[in-house]
C-alpha cells in the first residue's frame, strides 16, 4: 500500500506485481518489456504500461443464435487466455479485453449458425471449430487460447417445444406401422388408437390371414363279410 501510495505523489518509479509485465516506453515509443518489480522512469521522459500476463477468464455475453435448419439457442461460453507478447497485446490492439470478447462473439456466432440440430450436439468439434476461428486473433494479439467452452448451449422454450413435438410424431408414426402391418388393423382403426380414442374393431374388419386347414376327420374302419354276425 505504501509503494503504491509512493508511486503516485512521486512519479519516479512503478511497481509490477506478481502475474504482471509492463512495457516500457520512453518518449512515446515502445522500448522493452520489464517482469515483476521496482522500475524507476524519468517522468514526463518515460512511463510503463501494465498488464496482466497470468491465466485470465473472460465470460461471453449470452447470445440467441438462430441454426441452419431455423432452431434458436441460447448460447453462453468462457475462454480462459493468457498474454505471451506483451508488446502486440498492448499496440496492436487499443482494449484487449473488448476486442477479444467481441472477436470471441463472432467466432461463436459463425460456428453455431452453422450447425443443425443433429451437428449441434457434437460439442468437441464446435470447441475444435472455434478455436480455429480464433488462431489468427492468436498471432495477431500476442495471446494464446488455453481453454475455451460453452458455458450454455440450450434450446430456446419455443424451440424445445418444436423438438418434442417432433419426437412425439416419430413416435405415433412408428406406432402406426406397427398397427398397421405387424398388428394387422386397418388405418381407421390405428389412427383411433394412437388418438387415444374407443373404437370397436370387428373381427372383419382385421386383415385376412392365412389359417391351417383343419385335420380331416376319422374314418370307421371297414368290416368285411367274414365279420357280420349271422341273422336269425
Amino acid at each position: 500500500m505504501l509503494l503504491e501510495v509512493l508511486q503516485v505523489f512521486t512519479g519516479v518509479f512503478v511497481v509490477v506485481y506478481d502475474g504482471q509485465h509492463a512495457l516500457k516506453y520512453t518518449l512515446g515509443r515502445a522500448r522493452l518489456v520489464v517482469g515483476p518489480g521496482i522500475h524507476f522512469k524519468w517522468p514526463i521522459v518515460q512511463r510503463f504500461r501494465v498488464q496482466d500476463t497470468k491465466h485470465t477468464t473472460l465470460d461471453l455475453e449470452p447470445q440467441v443464435i438462430q441454426l441452419q435448419d431455423d432452431l434458436v439457442y441460447d448460447v453462453g461460453a468462457k475462454v480462459v487466455y493468457q498474454v505471451v507478447d506483451l508488446r502486440k497485446a498492448l499496440i496492436e490492439v487499443d482494449d484487449l479485453v473488448e476486442g477479444l470478447k467481441n472477436r470471441l462473439t463472432l467466432a461463436v456466432q459463425r460456428v453455431v449458425k452453422a450447425q443443425t440440430r443433429e451437428s449441434i450436439r457434437d460439442l468437441p468439434a464446435m470447441i475444435t471449430a472455434v478455436k480455429e476461428e480464433l488462431r489468427p486473433v492468436e498471432e495477431q494479439w500476442g495471446i494464446r487460447i488455453r481453454e475455451f467452452g460453452f458455458s450454455n448451449l440450450s434450446p430456446t422454450p419455443p424451440t424445445l417445444e418444436i423438438t418434442q413435438l417432433r419426437l412425439l410424431a416419430e413416435e405415433k408414426l412408428g406406432l402406426y406401422h406397427r398397427f398397421t402391418r405387424a398388428e394387422g388393423l386397418t388405418e381407421d382403426a390405428a389412427v383411433a388408437l394412437i388418438s387415444g380414442a374407443v373404437m370397436a374393431v370387428r373381427e372383419g374388419e382385421r386383415e385376412p390371414r392365412e389359417r391351417p386347414a383343419p385335420p380331416p376327420p376319422p374314418t370307421a374302419p371297414e368290416v368285411g363279410d367274414a365279420e357280420l354276425a349271422p341273422v336269425a
